[in-house]
């Protein structure tokens, strides 16, 4: 559970981890994998696209399984839950994900007749949750608010901070910090060490123009730990013994990169480039070096093609026509 006060950059936050975690990034100087996120937004579905648009808006976030919920899932009734848990299979394993990541945004809105200072009534809503997290194999996310009064736990029954895996909350930062500096204090952590607190500016980022020619600003999250692999690349971390070795890693995300542009247009070519920007977490170690990343890329496309998965000419590279009235290489 991640809890706030409003307007502080609760749904900017969220919006920025989610993007990464759909492109594979790490971020903040943790390790991401990549996984599928569906966004229950029914209170402001366009402004957490909106809040996620600095980093879905790049072109390596093509094949990002990014998907936001325009209505309200009731997480107090199970037989809900369960048809949302059936769905969030189909699209984890549409878009070749291992994990999911479902975030319920806000509490109030998911427990439309329920009572969240009621034990009985948040407890059925957690325990949902679990079930949920269970059967898809999901890292469930609700965001809720904090009391006027009190700051430092979610508003509403006890519950909500007793049994709960993770409890965060979000604060704004003293005076001696930059103007929109914002923390996440960690105030419980069921399985792992508490981490320190994560801290983000919330800042302006332009999209474009309203119809009336005005400029659209929305908020942006970034964080403070230059370890966001879109902004600044973490060293390589050493493949453990046992683990597929990190070349076929990269190979097989490459695949997963190709082949999603194919399911939008199997007969387009891609360059060696823009599939590497839309590449995943095997290559976040090395996304810093122009030259190494070129070079791992390449290798990793002629594997590929050595396995007679995917074809290339001076146009670029797509998956092996499987059609035999797909246009063919000029």
């Amino acid at each position: 559970m991640f809890a706030g006060p409003s307007n502080l950059g609760k749904s900017a936050i969220i919006a920025s981890i989610c993007a990464h975690v759909a492109m594979g990034r790490d971020f903040c100087g943790l390790p991401v994998s990549r996984s599928g996120i569906l966004y229950i937004a029914a209170e402001a579905p366009k402004g957490v696209l909106n809040r996620a648009y600095p980093y879905l808006s790049q072109e390596a976030a093509q094949t990002a399984p990014f998907e936001v919920l325009d209505r309200p899932v009731d997480l107090t009734d199970q037989q809900v839950v369960g048809r949302l848990a059936e769905d969030a299979l189909t699209f984890r394993d549409y878009h070749g994900c291992d994990d999911l990541m479902i975030v319920f945004d806000t509490l109030n809105i998911c427990m439309p007749d329920g009572d969240e200072n009621s034990s009985r009534d948040t407890g059925r809503v957690l325990a949902n949750a679990q079930k949920l997290a269970q059967s898809t194999n999901a890292h469930v996310l609700i965001v809720h608010h904090t009391g006027a009064s009190e700051t430092s736990r979610p508003r509403g029954s006890t519950t909500l901070t007793a049994n709960v895996d993770t409890g965060l909350t979000l604060h704004k930062a003293d005076a001696s910090q930059p103007d929109g500096t914002v923390l996440i204090n960690i105030h419980k952590q069921r399985e792992d060490s508490r981490a320190a607190p994560l801290a983000f500016h919330i800042r302006g980022f332009e999209i474009g123009k309203n119809r009336h020619g005005e400029t659209t600003i929305v908020p942006w999250a970034v964080p403070f730990e230059a370890g966001s692999s879109l902004v600044a690349e973490a060293p390589a971390r050493a493949a453990k013994s046992g683990k597929v070795p990190l070349s076929a890693q990269r190979a097989d995300d490459l695949l997963r990169v190709i082949t999603e542009l194919g399911k939008k247009n199997a007969g387009q070519w891609h360059k060696p480039k823009s599939l590497g920007q839309m590449s995943g977490e095997p290559f976040n170690g090395i996304r810093g070096n122009a030259d190494t990343m070129r070079k791992k890329v390449r290798e990793s496309l002629d594997t590929l093609l050595k396995d007679g998965k995917i074809e290339e000419c001076k146009e670029g590279v797509r998956l092996r026509a499987a059609n035999p009235n797909q246009t063919k290489c000029a």
